[in-house]
C-alpha cells in the first residue's frame, strides 16, 4: 500500500543520505541554495542600477565642459573628491 511521499520516501525513517535527518537536510540544502540565488538575484539588480548613474567626477566634468563652472572651481572640487 502506498502511503505517499513523507510516510514512504526520503522525509520518513531512513533518509536520503542514510541517516533519518538525510531528507532534512536535503531540504535545508534547496532552501539555502534558493535564498542564495534570490539574493544574487537583488545584488545583480542593485549594482545594475549603480552602473546606470555617473560618477560625481563624471559629472564635475560635463559641468565644466559645458562652462558651467571655471577651471579654479574644477581642481578645487575635483581634489575634493580625490580626498
Amino acid at each position: 500500500m502506498y502511503h505517499g511521499f513523507y510516510t514512504n520516501g526520503w522525509l520518513a525513517g531512513a533518509g536520503a543520505f542514510g541517516a533519518p535527518w538525510g531528507g532534512w537536510l536535503l531540504v535545508l540544502a534547496v532552501a539555502a541554495a534558493a535564498a542564495f540565488a534570490i539574493a544574487a538575484f537583488i545584488r545583480s539588480g542593485r549594482t545594475a542600477a549603480r552602473r546606470d548613474r555617473p560618477s560625481a567626477l563624471e559629472i564635475l566634468t560635463e559641468r565644466f565642459a559645458r562652462g558651467e563652472i571655471d577651471a579654479e572651481t574644477f581642481r578645487a572640487l575635483k581634489s575634493e573628491l580625490d580626498s
